[in-house]
């Protein structure tokens, strides 16, 4: 696929390459350097030039927490890009995140660069109808990262049913051992101070703000969530199941029993009242000071407000009502530009369902050879077996046997494990997946006309901020700062000062 139409002359590219963490073999794609080899001579094909090369190596594509990129990305933004085109590979080099693929085309338009996928040339995003085909491939991107890990949550139940801790940083208390070790090891100094913070808790003589005065460096929320940690019993709890695990614990039961009697109400155990309430605004909402701010609600439940998670030094408190409706409000007067009519989008449509066919008709063929080569090093790998049974061989005939047979077996590998990376393809492709992609592409397309159309429906509501909005930060006395996902005018920052002064879009 490519942007190319509106350029004369020799073109000069940057070639971008990308392999996830878990390197080319799990994505089942080329190296760096294949990708660049590749590129390059795309680029001496097309007459053009390659002005530079960058690339990441093992950093995912669900984001643009990339360096390289990060570093191409403020290069375009700050309109000092002397290449004309980035090239890369595949498109899911570059991203497999539907709202980062919408900010880097942005961009890319905005500067009237080009853009080049060297294996998926049938479209020209010059055209809406290109334009509608790369919003589908971003989804099936997307749609690929979200199977991706799926399966690795999988895996991690796996881990952690063997008692060992499957991702993420350890409890306070415990820390990791050599590489591919998930079994937990106690940490002396902090694991110290965990058993002081149950044992202040459990006596008459403390109150939570008085271990926060001991422990500054430790919030009340995470205070609360240590002391409902079963980990610290020698227990792995992960997806909502405990496990029995392999590491010491560092509380006995009699004790965290008694800091679960004089625990307050789980958070998730809201108070009736409160739970008529929904906080659209949840894990979205910062604080001045830098804390996320959470839900709460007045013992009456007439009252609700997010709160400074630090209720200590900074306790910052805002009504949900205002701060919501000044969101709705906000999101409202931005303006993204997008703007599909009808016939745009049936003629995006009717690509789509082209390039569907095209793919089929180029996968089903090199899926059928894969499986005749693995049919034939398969009957090789037979006959040389037989043969090495019904002989008597020498040493040296032996090792040249073994040789072959061993060359045979990496073909088989090799050629099974194409054949699995093209059913993923051809499943990607598949009519059903079309029609999800369509349905999503279409809801984003029309999201500001949807909000409009439904402005108390608070699950639309929240789907468009997630959409639009990476975070807000409440700066005290109504002033807010929007951080917009698509908001190249200012890095995705929206100063806003008093709404009713300020409904213009950012920047």
């Amino acid at each position: 696929m490519s942007l190319l139409s509106s350029f004369s002359g020799p073109m000069k590219y940057l070639i971008y390459a990308r392999v996830s963490p878990r390197g080319s073999d799990f994505e089942t794609e080329t190296t760096i350097q294949m990708q660049i080899d590749i590129c390059r001579e795309y680029v001496k094909e097309h007459g053009g030039s390659v002005l530079k090369i960058m690339s990441d190596e093992f950093f995912s594509g669900k984001n643009m927490a990339r360096p390289a990129f990060r570093e191409i990305m403020a290069e375009l933004e700050s309109g000092n890009a002397d290449w004309d085109c980035l090239c890369v590979y595949k498109l899911s080099r570059m991203s497999r995140s539907l709202r980062d693929g919408a900010h880097i085309f942005e961009q890319l338009y905005r500067w009237n660069k080009g853009f080049v996928s060297v294996t998926e040339r049938n479209l020209d995003f010059s055209t809406p109808t290109g334009r509608a085909m790369l919003g589908m491939l971003q989804v099936f991107n997307q749609f690929e990262r979200e199977q991706t890990a799926e399966n690795t949550r999988n895996k991690m139940v796996s881990i952690a049913q063997k008692g060992l801790w499957p991702v993420g940083k350890p409890p306070y208390g415990y820390k990791r051992g050599e590489k591919g070790d998930n079994k937990l090891h106690v940490d002396p100094y902090r694991s110290a101070i965990v058993r002081d913070i149950f044992e202040m808790y459990a006596s008459d003589k403390f109150a939570t703000q008085d271990i926060q005065r001991k422990y500054p460096d430790i919030c009340k929320q995470s205070i609360l969530n240590m002391l409902r940690n079963r980990a610290y019993l020698g227990k792995i709890i992960y997806a909502g199941k405990e496990y029995d695990g392999q590491h010491t614990p560092v509380i006995d039961i009699e004790l965290f029993k008694r800091v679960q009697g004089k625990m307050p109400v789980h958070k998730n155990a809201t108070r009736p009242k409160a739970q008529k309430r929904n906080y659209v605004l949840a894990g979205m909402l910062r604080c001045h000071c830098g804390r996320f701010m959470s839900p709460a609600s007045a013992k009456s439940g007439k009252h609700h407000y997010y709160e400074c998670t630090d209720d200590v030094n900074c306790k910052n408190r805002v009504p949900a009502a205002k701060v919501e409706d000044n969101a709705r409000e906000r999101l409202l007067a931005w303006d993204r530009n997008i703007n599909f009519d009808d016939e745009i989008l049936k003629a995006g449509l009717e690509e789509i369902e082209s390039a569907r066919k095209s793919e089929m008709e180029r996968l089903k063929p090199e899926l059928l050879l894969e499986q005749n080569l693995l049919s034939q090093a398969k009957a090789e790998q037979d006959k040389l077996a037989n043969f090495m049974l019904s002989q008597n061989l020498t040493d040296k005939t032996t090792a040249i046997f073994n040789t072959k047979l061993e060359k045979t077996i990496t073909d088989i590998e090799r050629h099974t494990g194409r054949i699995e990376y093209l059913k993923c393809e051809i499943a990607k492709y598949s009519e059903d997946i079309f029609k999800q992609a369509e349905r999503a592409f279409q809801q984003i397309a029309n999201l500001s006309d949807v909000l409009k159309k439904f402005p108390d429906d608070l699950e639309i509501f929240r789907q468009a901020l997630l959409v639009n909005i990476e975070k807000i930060v409440a700066l005290g006395d109504g002033e807010y700062k929007y951080y917009f996902n698509f908001d190249s005018s200012s890095n995705g920052q929206s100063w806003l000062r008093h709404l009713d002064s300020n409904q213009g879009p950012s920047g």
